[in-house]
């Protein structure tokens, strides 16, 4: 089974540990950057009832919960692996009519729309973004790469009746050269705002969440995704002798009180982000376990 397999489930926050079936502990860990992740689960041979359960929850509301974190998580690792505190997070928008839509005729509101290029669909925004990183990468030296991250996102109501609803995006961009001044220049649309991309402490995952808000929340206005194909993506690395089935049980006993010291004990050279995330389940024995943790400085 594949990690998010068992992820899928181990979904109680509180339990017992039950080692009774467990074949042995696999560990899986994923360096991206300054960033470590551990994820720790039994290796189990499941009943057919906890198949028939595993396959029930992918299209379940947990399902979507994991697909949430899973997505936040892909592109906290794409972050860290491929971009420096040289890099800009952007904010673009339209530049919108500022009328009373309520007050105004309709009409004369759409055909304000064409003259001034606005969107009618996520995909004219998509062809918008597409030709603004284009123009940014032709402005700068010649053979040096540009890497970003793009969130296209589309608003959840039209601001009225007959117009589409209102567009904006978000961006994690990395170039030589590449400055605010430039950004602003390469976008004729409206403006953009620029802040300094934060490596430090928590950054990086703080942003991956803020950019899959949208999915994590269940809103129901449309977002898509892209990035730049010079993107490196981690290889993670699958372990299934450095934990013992006693050493989990403790692990997972002990989380609350030592979860700090014992991770740090086992990955010297890193810190942990937050304790570890502990779950049961009724279905299969142990424990599964997730660990964020930083490289020290």
């Amino acid at each position: 089974m594949r990690v998010s397999d068992y992820e899928l489930l181990y979904d109680l926050p509180d339990g017992e540990y039950d080692g009774r079936g467990i074949d042995g502990v696999r560990t899986v860990t994923i360096r991206a950057g300054r960033s470590l992740e551990v994820m720790c689960h039994p290796i189990v041979k499941l009943t057919p009832e906890a198949r028939r359960e595993a396959r029930e929850r992918r299209s379940t509301p947990a399902m979507m919960r994991l697909n949430a974190r899973n997505a936040e998580r892909h592109m906290m690792r794409l972050m860290e692996m491929n971009f420096t505190s040289r890099a800009w997070v952007v904010t673009g928008t339209y530049a919108y009519p500022s009328e009373d839509y309520g007050m105004c005729n309709l009409e004369e509101l759409a055909d304000e729309y064409e003259k001034r290029g606005l969107p009618w669909e996520l995909e004219r925004m998509r062809m918008d973004v597409r030709n603004f990183l284009n123009k940014l990468k032709r402005r700068m030296p010649k053979g040096s790469g540009l890497r970003w991250i793009v969130r296209h996102e589309e608003g959840k109501n039209p601001p009225a009746e007959g117009l589409p609803p209102k567009y904006h995006w978000h961006a994690l961009i990395e170039g030589e050269g590449v400055t605010r001044e430039m950004i602003d220049s390469c976008w004729p649309h409206g403006h953009t705002t620029c802040e300094a991309f934060e490596m430090r402490d928590d950054g990086p995952a703080r942003l991956a969440k803020y950019f899959c808000k949208q999915k994590a929340e269940g809103r129901t206005g449309k977002s898509w995704w892209s990035h730049s194909r010079n993107l490196k993506a981690p290889v993670p690395k699958v372990s299934e002798r450095r934990l013992s089935r006693r050493r989990l049980a403790r692990i997972a006993a002990d989380i609350q009180h030592s979860g700090r010291e014992i991770f740090e004990a086992l990955y010297p050279g890193y810190k942990l982000v937050e304790l570890p995330d502990v779950r049961y389940s009724d279905f299969v024995s142990g424990a599964y376990i997730y660990a964020r943790m930083r490289r020290r400085d």
